[in-house]
C-alpha cells in the first residue's frame, strides 16, 4: 500500500489533475450543446468517476486525514453514484488547484486561498460588522419610510434588499427611498459602505503579501549569505550560485529523491523539513542540505527523503555544483567532510 501511495504522489496525482480539468471542460461544452452528448462521452463520464473513487481512497491514505477538497470531492460522487441530480464536477477545480499547488504558474492562486484561510477570524469580523450595519441601516429606513413606501420598506426583511444593494454600493434603482430623511440616510450608508467593504479587502491585502513575502521564489543574494554552506564563500562566488540554484515548493509528505535512482542534484532547505528515511529516520530542517553524496560519488541515492511539512527547496543540478567545486575548494571540502560524517552515522 505505502508503494501505491508514493506512486500516486509521484506520477498520478497530476495526471488526476488533468483528468479533473478535462472533466470540467466536457460539463461546459455539454452545458451549450456545443459537444454532442454521445455514448463516448457517457463512458468516459462513468470511468472518470471509477477512477476519482480509488484517487479517493489513495489520498486519503496518502494525507492521513479527511479535508474540505476530501468531502467536496466525495459529495461530488456520492451525487453521481446515488442521487444523479445534477453534474457537480465543477465543484473539483480546487482539487484541480491543489494538484498543480507546487507550481509557479498557481502560486498566487493558492497563496490566496491559504491567505483566506489564515484570516478567516479577521474576515469573519469584518463581516459580521456589515450585517450588524446593515441590520441597523434596514432597521431605520423601515421606520422611516414603511408608511410612503410599503411595498418595499414594509418590513425589515423586506428594506435589507435595499440596506445590501446601499451598503453594497451597487444601486440597481428599483427600490429608492421617497422622504427627505430616508434619501439623507441612504446617501450616509453609501459613503459607510465604501469603508466598510474595502476592510476585508485591506486585510486579505495585507496578508497576501506577508506570505508572498514569506514564501517568495525569487531567491536573494542575503537568503543564500546566510546558508551554512555558503557562509564562508566569496561575494562573486555567492552571486554565481545565486543564478543557478532552483527553487521548489514541495507539498507535504511528498517524496523528494527515491532510494536506488540516479543522482542528478542536491538540494538545501530554506524553510520546512524533510524525513530522511533509513533505519532510523533522519529529519532535516532549515539550513540543512541532501543529496550530495550521491554527485560526490557518483553513486545512486542511498535513501529516500520526503516533506514532513511544506518545504522549500534550493536545487542545485550536478553540473552546476561540480562546476563550482572545481572553482571553491571551501565548498568542495565542506560537502566532502559533511558526506563522510553522514556516511559515519548511518552504519
Amino acid at each position: 500500500m505505502e508503494n501505491l501511495i508514493r506512486i500516486y504522489n509521484n506520477q498520478l496525482k497530476q495526471a488526476f489533475g488533468v483528468l479533473i480539468l478535462i472533466n470540467i471542460v466536457d460539463q461546459i461544452l455539454l452545458s451549450g450543446s456545443l459537444l454532442p452528448n454521445n455514448q463516448f462521452l457517457k463512458i468516459f463520464y462513468t470511468i472518470s468517476m471509477l477512477l476519482f473513487v480509488f484517487e479517493l481512497f489513495l489520498r486519503i491514505g496518502s494525507e492521513k486525514k479527511v479535508t474540505i477538497l476530501t468531502i467536496i470531492d466525495a459529495a461530488v460522487l456520492v451525487n453521481y453514484f446515488l442521487v444523479g441530480t445534477f453534474d457537480l464536477r465543477v465543484l473539483r477545480i480546487f482539487r484541480a488547484y491543489s494538484t498543480f499547488n507546487q507550481h509557479n504558474v498557481l502560486f498566487p492562486a493558492n497563496t490566496l486561498l491559504k491567505t483566506v484561510y489564515h484570516q478567516r477570524f479577521a474576515l469573519l469580523g469584518s463581516q459580521i460588522m456589515v450585517f450588524s450595519v446593515l441590520l441597523i441601516f434596514s432597521t431605520l429606513i423601515h421606520f422611516i419610510e414603511k408608511d410612503v413606501y410599503p411595498e418595499a420598506f414594509g418590513s425589515i426583511m423586506s428594506s435589507m434588499w435595499f440596506g445590501i444593494t446601499t451598503l453594497t454600493t451597487v444601486g440597481y434603482g428599483d427600490i429608492t427611498p421617497i422622504t427627505n430623511l430616508g434619501k439623507v440616510l441612504a446617501a450616509l450608508t453609501m459613503f459607510l459602505g465604501i469603508g466598510m467593504f474595502a476592510l476585508p479587502a485591506a486585510i486579505l491585502a495585507s496578508a497576501y503579501y506577508e506570505e508572498i513575502q514569506k514564501r517568495n521564489f525569487l531567491i536573494s543574494l542575503e537568503t543564500i549569505s546566510k546558508i551554512p554552506l555558503f557562509e564562508n564563500l566569496p561575494v562573486g562566488a555567492i552571486g554565481k550560485i545565486n543564478s543557478k540554484l532552483h527553487a521548489l515548493l514541495v507539498p507535504p509528505h511528498k517524496t523528494i529523491i527515491s532510494n536506488g535512482e540516479n543522482s542528478d542534484a542536491m538540494y538545501i532547505i530554506e524553510f520546512g523539513a524533510v524525513e530522511v528515511e533509513l533505519e532510523k529516520p533522519v529529519i532535516l530542517s532549515t539550513g540543512d542540505y541532501f543529496g550530495e553524496r550521491g554527485l560526490l560519488l557518483n553513486e545512486k541515492r542511498n535513501a529516500t527523503i520526503s516533506s514532513k511539512v511544506e518545504t522549500k527547496l534550493l536545487k542545485l543540478n550536478k553540473n552546476d555544483l561540480l562546476e563550482l567545486m572545481s572553482e571553491h575548494e571551501t565548498l568542495f571540502k565542506e560537502l566532502a567532510h559533511s558526506s563522510a560524517t553522514r556516511s559515519g552515522n548511518n552504519k
